[in-house]
């Protein structure tokens, strides 16, 4: 009776290890999306090729802190998120796919954002940060970046903080080769601060002091200014000279499997379609006020200025991307004493 109890045992776990052992198939992709329109991209994708996307929506900053907490076991295949130099700042923890293939009919602007690795692909573009303010408060608001340090707006003045808002962070970068670079730019974040600048955590809690009439002006992405000047006609949008671009990105886990890599490159081709871009437009409340960057695609929502009538300034990725980190330690320390 022993031995045919042993032996039994032994089947049993003989016949749980060929399960855990027998590799189990692909069930579609796990995207982290940091833009609004992302669910209803996934949807149609599905629909279309029968490919399952289950889409784990976040704020870009915490999508950032849980593809970092997962290393390099990512519980996710895709993420799509604004912010080139986040997606710099992952690949050189060494957690991103290379060689991915470019979007088709790519204009010269998009041309212009492609990572040299192919480690990210720019699907759109906003502004890093744009003025909204409320002209029966602030009747002349500034132009420039170096306006905001003058006595007119001493404490008048908020912003994201980078820290938390991962698409801030391109405007601090921005803020700091505008003014010298870095450290060089130092010098004008402490002005800033000086002046009164008051901080706040993510793109509605600054719209909702400038509405409160906490502040008089706020520097926010200018997908959510413009997205918030559409219900609230009271206010206007400044565009800054120079407006610094803001890419949307998408990247790939690294190691997947060549199923999963098949299934990434056509969502990625997917969401570049012209159809698809004009439903990212219309399904993305805030996120779809963006700029197309291929020449086949629907033109921008209306009350969007032509790119063409801005300064705008493109930050060198790679470059910004590697100080993040300590960018942003050295801007809590200096903002709040954190």
């Amino acid at each position: 009776m022993r031995k045919l109890i042993a032996g039994a045992a032994v089947a049993v776990i003989i016949a749980i290890g060929a399960v855990l052992m027998w590799p189990t198939p692909d069930t579609g992709l796990v995207l982290y999306s940091g833009l609004d329109y992302g669910p209803a991209v996934a949807s149609a994708f599905t629909k279309e090729t029968g490919i399952k996307v289950a889409v784990v929506r976040l704020s870009t900053g915490s999508l950032m802190a849980r593809i970092a907490s997962q290393g390099k076991r990512p519980a996710w295949d895709l993420a799509w998120f604004d912010g080139a130099t986040a997606a710099v700042s992952l690949d050189q923890a060494g957690l991103l796919a290379h060689n991915l293939p470019a979007p088709a009919d790519l204009n010269a602007t998009g041309q212009s954002m492609l990572s040299p690795q192919g480690a990210y692909l720019p699907t759109g573009m906003t502004l890093a940060g744009v003025y909204i303010y409320d002209p029966k408060r602030l009747a002349n608001p500034p132009a420039t970046w170096n306006d905001l340090t003058l006595p007119a707006y001493q404490g008048r003045i908020g912003m994201n903080d980078p820290s938390i808002s991962g698409p801030t962070f391109p405007m601090l970068a921005g803020m700091l080769r505008n003014a010298g670079g870095w450290p060089q730019g130092q010098g004008y974040v402490q002005a800033l601060k000086a002046n009164g600048l008051h901080m706040f955590a993510k793109n509605d809690a600054t719209l909702s002091a400038l509405q409160s009439q906490a502040i008089d002006l706020a520097i926010v992405q200018s997908s959510a200014a413009l997205y918030f000047a559409a219900s609230h006609p009271d206010l206007r949008v400044v565009f800054p000279d120079p407006a610094f671009v803001l890419p949307n990105v998408l990247v790939e886990a690294a190691g997947l499997s060549r199923r999963k890599q098949r299934d990434a490159a056509r969502f990625m081709a997917f969401v570049m379609r012209p159809d698809i871009q004009k439903l990212r437009q219309t399904a993305g409340e805030a996120d779809g006020d963006y700029w197309p960057i291929t020449t086949d695609a629907p033109a921008p929502l209306p009350g969007m200025p032509p790119l063409g009538s801005l300064h705008t300034l493109t930050l060198d990725p790679a470059y910004w991307g590697a100080l993040e980190n300590d960018i942003n330690i050295w801007f809590a320390k200096t903002m709040t004493g954190a």
